[in-house]
């Protein structure tokens, strides 16, 4: 009798045409979708590029301002800073942390919170009574200059700013 032959795997080899065919149809359905998402990118690509076209088209080319001509205005200086903020110039025309006399400092704008939940709930004669009371209180801050903290307060501040971050003393 004639004796049967097992696989040197042990797998049938009609097993591996199974899974040929069964690779071959997953592949397959992959490429379809993934082609399908490929011709949507493509296509929303395009109307971006196309709405671009036509805002250019309304508005024109964007403009480039040209500040090069600042420069001779501005004073010169290396970058350095002393700790007060002051220009320290590392240059060779003798006059290194002297202050420019035609250096200020401008105020600051002052900005006042609106509470939006509030603003919500109120009419709108309320609404109306509210920003103005916000505009003449930001007026009068800017009356008042700008804010110096005192020595007391920067050593309070310091002192939360050292406990927060965990260290024993102000550095």
């Amino acid at each position: 009798m004639a004796r049967k032959s097992t696989p040197f795997l042990g797998i049938d080899p009609k097993m591996y045409r199974h899974f040929a065919a069964l690779t071959l149809g997953i592949s397959c359905t992959v490429a379809l979708f993934a082609d399908g998402e490929a011709q949507q990118a493509m296509a929303q690509s395009q109307k971006q590029a196309e709405l671009k076209r036509a805002e250019r088209q309304k508005f024109g080319s964007t403009k480039l301002a040209d500040h090069r001509s600042d420069e001779a205005r501005r004073p010169r200086s290396s970058g350095y800073r002393d700790g007060n903020g002051a220009p320290m110039d590392a240059g060779g025309d003798g006059a290194g942390g002297i202050i420019p006399a035609n250096l200020s400092v401008s105020a600051a704008p002052v900005i006042v919170e609106i509470d939006q939940a509030a603003l919500a709930r109120m009419t709108p004669q309320q609404r109306i009574a509210y920003l103005k009371m916000l505009e003449a209180e930001r007026r009068k801050r800017m009356a008042q200059g700008p804010v110096m903290p005192t020595q007391a307060q920067i050593d309070s501040l310091a002192a939360d700013s050292a406990m927060r971050s965990g260290s024993e003393s102000i550095d």
